[in-house]
């Protein structure tokens, strides 16, 4: 009897385990389905605000190009709604939920600090001396990306990939040095010989953390999205 019982117990784990695992990889193909989308989306906004950023600092307006990026959750909320509309319901899980969670917390905390830099930034145009203003002045971007590679590596952690918690890793690592030195516009100035005053070259410095958005999103979340999907359940 005593034996039954116990046979009974190591049966309803191995059950809730194959369970939790299959859970793991559904949620993975659907995580999958969705960085692919949000890399997509987040590369497609890259090259709208590079584009008009350059733009504007031709008149005179720089930097207001980046304020497009306050519309990205939204363009990727409508298009990943219109792809799952239709398809089958599953209940969410706690992987699910885990993952949901940190992207969410994610969300939250950038769209939080860039809004809190944008404010910052008009203040202190209207307030300090353009020199001190080059000095007060938030990078934006190698916070984000060290966010973005963050949450990527987390989610790794929580999907058990471990090549995704590497590409989370790296990618985050190598694009915040990358911005906090400043190395677009060092290699810019260099291979075009032109004075940082110049127009061309003020708009062009300010498209340059669109580019390493637009890297970052396609090796961070198209190419781990891609690989994702294409697991087998």
């Amino acid at each position: 009897m005593e034996e039954n019982s116990n046979m009974t117990a190591e049966r309803s784990l191995e059950i809730i385990t194959e369970q939790i695992e299959r859970s793991r990889q559904i949620v993975s193909k659907t995580t999958g389905q969705s960085l692919f989308i949000a890399g997509l989306c987040t590369m497609g906004m890259a090259i709208i605000v590079a584009f008009a950023n350059i733009y504007w600092a031709r008149n005179g307006m720089m930097g207001i190009g980046h304020l497009l990026w306050f519309l990205l959750p939204v363009v990727i909320w409508l298009i990943s709604r219109k792809n799952i509309k239709g398809r089958e319901h599953t209940p969410m899980s706690l992987v699910g939920t885990l993952v949901e969670k940190t992207w969410s917390t994610f969300a939250i905390f950038v769209l939080g600090f860039f809004l809190f830099a944008c404010i910052w930034h008009f203040i202190a145009a209207r307030l300090l001396s353009p020199s001190d203003y080059i000095l007060a002045c938030v990078r934006v971007t190698p916070v984000i990306v060290l966010l973005m590679g963050m949450s990527i590596t987390i989610t790794g952690h929580i999907l058990k990939q471990r090549w995704l918690v590497i590409f989370g890793i790296v990618a985050g690592l190598v694009f915040f040095l990358w911005e906090f030195f400043g190395m677009g516009q060092r290699i810019l100035m260099y291979l075009t010989g032109m004075p940082p005053s110049l127009p061309t070259t003020v708009a062009s410095i300010h498209s340059l953390p669109s580019l390493t958005i637009f890297i970052f999103a396609f090796i961070g979340m198209v190419l781990p999205g891609m690989k994702l999907k294409k697991q087998s359940l």
